[in-house]
């Protein structure tokens, strides 16, 4: 104590500090000493107790959780279409001796006529492609002369004659004697007094009479020995200019055969059945006549009188038709 009090006498501040830290280190010490063995004595107490034979316990790793992934909903296939192809009702060409003699009128035709009339083409007027045998004294122009005469089965086709009132008389600039599906096509056989120096003579026909109806009479004239695959490109190049001016194409079967083998009638109807035009087919009116209508005396090559009236009566029959399916609303 007196050790002390000197110290704090002398140096009273820096000694008070020495023995504040002196005595702070004492009671550190016996701590650290005391609680080092009683922790040392409790240690073994507060482990779980195993021998060297036990296995080492691992932990088992927590399973990740399963991820549900929800299917998606096959779509339900669509229904496979079927398509119908459109039926071609159109008669074979092959089997043309069955036509029906009067035709029917296409939605192909109704579509040529009726680019025609837009164009200009008059709908009272038809016209004529042909050979001596379309002149309109043997051709139609019966029905504009004071003779003919229909009975009461047939007084319906007076009005068709009024219709195309001034058609039926008045000749054709196609129409020649001697004329052919190539010649119709030549400059050289047009008419030099009304067709123009480079105009064929259908072309011509068309451009002067703008008809909305023409007939295509040929073939008779074909030679024996020339092929009818050359008469039917000849034919199907007058289609396509009548067509191409808006004119309704009506192609004839003839009743004569001096090919031999009746092929000319078999293009026509080709032609015909390609285009999806109007054929009449005058061979099967034919039928109904002795010896096919044809003249003996002519190398059966011409018609008799006979023939020649069936064949205005036909055709008059077929204008009659195509009034009603084209014009008639």
């Amino acid at each position: 104590m007196v050790f002390l009090y000197k110290i704090t006498k002398e140096k009273p501040f820096k000694y008070i500090v020495y023995l504040c830290l002196s005595v702070v280190m004492i009671v550190l010490l016996s701590a650290c000493g005391s609680g080092s063995t009683q922790r040392t004595a409790a240690q073994p107490s507060a482990l779980p107790s195993h021998d060297a034979t036990s296995p080492t316990p691992r932990l088992s790793p927590t399973p990740a959780p399963t991820s549900t992934v929800t299917p998606t909903p096959s779509q339900t296939p669509l229904p496979t279409q079927t398509y119908t192809p459109t039926p071609d009702t159109r008669p074979d060409p092959q089997l043309w001796g069955g036509w029906q003699i009067v035709p029917t009128v296409s939605g192909v035709a109704q579509e040529i006529y009726q680019r025609g009339l837009a164009n200009g083409n008059d709908p009272r007027v038809f016209s004529v492609i042909g050979d001596c045998q379309s002149e309109p004294n043997v051709f139609l122009g019966y029905y504009e002369t004071q003779w003919y005469v229909l009975s009461d089965k047939y007084k319906y086709l007076q009005d068709t004659i009024d219709y195309f009132k001034g058609s039926f008389s008045r000749k054709s600039l196609a129409v020649r004697d001697g004329m052919s599906a190539p010649t119709a096509l030549s400059a050289l056989w047009a008419d030099k007094n009304s067709c123009e120096p480079d105009e064929n003579p259908v072309a011509c026909e068309l451009r002067v009479r703008k008809p909305s109806i023409i007939f295509i009479n040929l073939g008779t004239n074909w030679r024996p020995d020339a092929s009818p695959k050359a008469y039917e490109k000849y034919l199907r190049q007058i289609v396509d200019l009548v067509i191409a001016n808006g004119t309704l194409p009506v192609l004839s079967t003839k009743a004569d055969n001096v090919e031999g083998n009746n092929g000319i009638n078999l293009v026509t109807a080709q032609v015909a059945h390609d285009y999806d035009i109007p054929l009449l087919n005058f061979w099967l009116a034919a039928n109904s006549l002795p010896n096919h209508g044809l003249d003996e005396a002519r190398k059966n090559i011409y018609l008799t009188p006979e023939g020649w009236d069936l064949r205005n009566f036909t055709a008059l029959e077929t204008l009659d038709a195509l009034r009603k399916a084209l014009v008639v609303k």
